[in-house]
């Protein structure tokens, strides 16, 4: 084990030589399936997401599934403020609807444009061979873009709804 000073030496030696060895270094670990495990240490994971060649309509339908103590009316006011059409939503705001909500109604269907999820069964209508109804939309093409709302696991609150709200403004995922 390296002592501190060691260790900055080390990173300083790292960064002279960087450029002649980082191409073949990242061509190895790209053939052991180690690529996305040296990003992830680096905090850069998100260098590997793919492009989708399914693209949804930024203007488009906005679920938002899951558990919520947050009413409908409240929800629809923040959206309203941020600049968002109320009739752009379509709120299933009981753990119930989530169960059996058919979430293929949205697979290749441009016209949604995200999927902001809440606490939820993992099993339910349209989960395929995925070990959760998320993991399904989050990881097979052809959903819209999925945002979990909570901050320490799965939960709808108003500000956290508001902010991710703001986030996909920003980020031009819906308009």
């Amino acid at each position: 084990m390296l002592d501190v000073e060691e260790l900055l030496e080390l990173e300083d030696n790292i960064r002279q030589e960087l450029d002649d060895h980082l191409p073949g270094a990242l061509s190895m670990l790209n053939r052991t399936g180690e690529l996305e495990i040296f990003l992830k240490m680096l905090g850069m994971e998100h260098l590997l997401q793919k492009q989708s060649d399914y693209q949804v309509y930024p203007t488009g339908k906005i679920i938002v599934i899951g558990q919520s103590d947050v009413k409908a009316n409240v929800l629809l006011s923040i959206a309203k403020r941020l600049g968002l059409d109320k009739n752009r939503f379509e709120l299933y705001l009981d753990y119930e609807d989530a169960k059996t909500f058919n979430f293929k109604k949205m697979y290749y269907k441009p016209q949604y444009a995200l999927v902001m999820v809440g606490p939820m069964p993992h099993s339910g209508v349209g989960k395929g061979d995925s070990g959760s109804i998320i993991a399904a939309l989050e990881n097979d093409e052809g959903y819209p873009p999925v945002v979990r709302l909570g901050s320490n696991g799965l939960k709808i609150t108003k500000t956290d709804f508001k902010n991710k709200l703001d986030e996909m403004i920003l980020s031009k995922e819906i308009a």
